[in-house]
C-alpha cells in the first residue's frame, strides 16, 4: 500500500507540466463537476431510524434477541436491546445482558500479551518456545520458530482442527500437548489459516510467563480498570448471573433454544461472556489509543501495532470490502475509503460483532442469541453507513435474500439426487462396527449399538449414526447447537486386507480401531 504523505513527492512528467499550465485544460478543469464532500451527519441525524431498522432486521432472520452499544468521541451514544432472551418467554434483552462473544475474545488475549510486551516480559517475535518450554509441534523447526506474532496473525502454518477443543473433554494444557500430532500445514508462515488452538497456546503464554492463569489476568488487567463488570470468561459463571441470554438454534425455521456450550477450555481463542455496554468501554480503550478515562493501559504503539495488517487471507476482499488483512488478533478491511478494525464471533446458538472505525473515533457491538445468520454484520453496516452519511445499502435485505437463495438452491441439488443413487447396504451386520477407535490427536471414540441404531460418544459429544451408503454413515449430533454448525458429519469405516475393520473416519479425521 502507497501512504499518503509519498504521493506529495511525486515528480510530473514534462508534458502533464505543459498540460496543468494550459488555458485549455484549465477551462475544462473549471467545467468538470466536483462531487460535494459527503458531511459526517450529527449523532442525532445517524441514529434516526436505526431502532425500526435492527427490530426488523431482527424479525426477518428469526433472532430472539440482540444488543447494540454505539461508540463516538468516547462516548456510548447508543446502547439497547431488542427482543427476548429466550424464545417463548417475556425475560427482554437490553445493553446489560450477557451474551458469548465467541472469538471476539481474540482480541483480548492480543492485548493481553500486548501488556506483557510493554511490561518487557515477551516480545511480539520472541519464541513462543522460550516462554512455554512444553509447547512442541510435529515440525521440530517451527516449534524452535513459530513467535508470539505468528500466534496472534494465524500464520504458523498449522491446519486447525476444531475437534482438538469442541466436545474433546480436554483442558488447554491437554489440547496444547496435543498439537504436535497434527501433521497437516499449509506451511509455515506461507499463508493464512485461521487457528482457534494457536490463540489458546496464545492466552497460556500469559499463565506460563506471570504465573497467574489467563483468566485472571484478563480481568484484572482489562475488566476491572474498564468496569466490566458483567464479563467473565467461565459457562460457570453464568449459573445464577441475571440477565443472561440464552443460545439459541434455527431449527426447522424456528429459532430454538439450546444449552451453552462448555468451551472452558477454548482459553485466548474464544471464552468470553459479556454484555453491548462492557464491550463499549473496551471500544474505548481502543478507540483512546490505549487510554481509558485518563489512564494508560496499553501502549499506543503497541495497539498501532495490533491494528496493523501482519497477513492477507486468501480470497480476502468482496463487493463490500476492498481489502482484507489480518493483524495481531484484529481483522482490518477497507470499507467505503475508511479503515475498519473488526472481529466477529460465534459459538453455539450465539454470534457477535465488534467494529471500529479507528480515524472517525466510531465503534459498534452487536452480540445476537441467533445462530447461522449475517444480522450481526447487516446492523454493524447500518451503523457505518449512517456515521459516514451519503447513500446507505439495506443490507439485511441483501444479505437475506442471499442466504434463502443459497438455502433453497442446496434443496434443489438435494432433490434432485436424492432418487437418482442406488444405496449399497453395510458390508457386516452393525453389531461388527462396536468398538473403540483412537487418535493420538483428538483422542477416542466409542461405538455402541442401540435399539438398532450406530450411536458414536466423545467424552462431550454424543451422535446417531444414520446409514448412508455402502459403509458410510451421516452422524446426527444429539446436541441441536452442534447440528445447527455442523449439520451431519461424515463417518467412514475403512478395511484392512483381511477384511476386518482398521480405522473409522469423522469429517476426514482418522481414528484406528483398538
Amino acid at each position: 500500500m502507497i501512504s499518503c504523505k509519498r504521493l506529495k513527492y511525486v515528480v510530473l512528467p514534462a508534458l502533464s507540466l505543459v498540460l496543468l499550465a494550459s488555458p485549455a485544460f484549465a477551462q475544462t478543469v473549471a467545467e468538470t463537476p466536483v462531487p460535494a464532500p459527503v458531511v459526517s451527519p450529527t449523532t442525532a441525524e445517524a441514529l434516526g431510524g436505526l431502532d425500526a431498522y435492527i427490530e426488523s432486521a431482527r424479525k426477518a432472520w428469526h433472532v430472539p434477541g440482540l444488543s447494540i452499544a454505539i461508540v463516538r468521541d468516547d462516548r456510548i451514544v447508543y446502547s439497547r436491546g431488542f427482543g427476548v432472551r429466550e424464545a417463548g418467554k417475556p425475560g427482554k434483552v437490553d445493553a446489560d445482558t450477557v451474551f458469548a462473544i465467541g472469538s471476539a475474545t481474540k482480541a483480548f488475549t492480543a492485548a493481553a500479551l500486548g501488556m506483557l510486551v510493554d511490561d518487557k516480559k515477551i516480545e511480539w517475535d520472541g519464541a513462543v518456545h522460550d516462554y512455554m518450554p512444553s509447547f512442541e509441534l510435529h515440525d521440530p523447526y517451527v516449534t524452535r520458530h513459530v513467535t508470539v506474532r505468528d500466534l496472534l496473525s494465524h500464520r504458523t502454518g498449522v491446519v486447525t482442527n476444531g475437534g482438538l477443543w469442541y466436545g474433546s473433554g480436554f483442558d488447554r494444557r491437554e489440547i496444547i500437548r496435543r498439537l504436535r500430532f497434527q501433521t497437516e500445514t499449509l506451511g509455515f508462515r506461507n499463508q493464512y489459516q485461521y487457528q482457534n488452538e494457536m490463540f489458546i497456546v496464545a492466552g497460556e503464554i500469559v499463565s506460563a510467563v506471570t504465573g497467574t492463569s489467563y483468566d485472571q489476568f484478563i480481568a484484572g488487567r482489562i475488566f476491572e480498570p474498564l468496569g466490566m463488570r458483567r464479563t467473565n470468561t467461565s459457562v460457570t459463571a453464568l449459573k445464577g448471573l441475571a440477565n443472561v441470554a440464552t443460545p439459541h438454534a434455527l431449527l426447522d425455521g424456528k429459532a430454538t433454544p439450546v444449552e451453552y456450550r462448555m468451551i472452558d477450555n477454548v482459553g485466548g481463542a474464544g471464552v468470553i461472556n459479556s454484555s453491548a455496554r462492557d464491550m463499549a468501554q473496551w471500544v474505548r480503550l481502543q478507540l483512546g489509543g490505549g487510554t481509558f478515562e485518563g489512564k494508560r493501559l496499553i501502549a499506543s504503539t503497541t495497539l498501532a501495532e495490533m491494528h496493523s495488517g501482519q497477513i492477507v487471507p486468501r480470497g480476502g476482499t468482496d463487493a463490500l470490502f476492498k481489502f482484507s488483512e489480518y493483524g495481531l488478533g484484529w481483522g482490518m478491511q477497507e470499507y467505503r475509503g475508511q479503515k475498519i478494525v473488526q472481529h466477529s464471533g460465534a459459538i453455539d446458538g450465539m454470534q457477535s460483532m465488534v467494529a471500529m472505525i479507528p480515524e472517525r473515533k466510531l465503534g459498534v457491538v452487536v452480540l445476537t442469541n441467533g445462530l447461522r445468520t449475517k444480522l450481526a454484520t447487516a446492523v454493524e453496516l447500518r451503523v457505518l453507513d449512517a456515521f459516514l452519511g451519503g447513500p446507505a445499502t439495506d443490507h439485511s435485505a441483501v444479505m437475506k435474500q442471499e442466504s434463502d437463495d443459497a438455502v433453497r438452491i442446496a434443496r434443489e441439488k438435494a432433490a434432485a439426487t436424492s432418487g437418482s443413487v442406488t444405496i449399497a447396504p453395510a458390508r457386516l451386520p452393525l453389531d461388527r462396527y462396536v468398538g473403540t477407535y483412537s487418535s493420538d490427536l483428538l483422542g477416542e471414540i466409542a461405538i455402541t449399538l442401540a435399539d438398532g441404531k450406530l450411536k458414536l460418544a466423545r467424552p462431550q459429544a454424543t451422535a446417531v449414526l444414520n446409514h448412508d451408503r455402502n459403509d458410510m454413515f451421516k452422524a446426527q449430533w444429539d446436541s441441536p447447537g452442534q447440528r445447527s454448525i455442523t449439520g451431519q458429519t461424515s463417518v467412514g469405516f475403512t478395511f484392512a486386507p483381511d477384511g476386518e475393520i482398521a480405522t473409522l473416519e469423522l469429517g476426514g479425521d482418522k481414528f484406528a480401531r483398538e
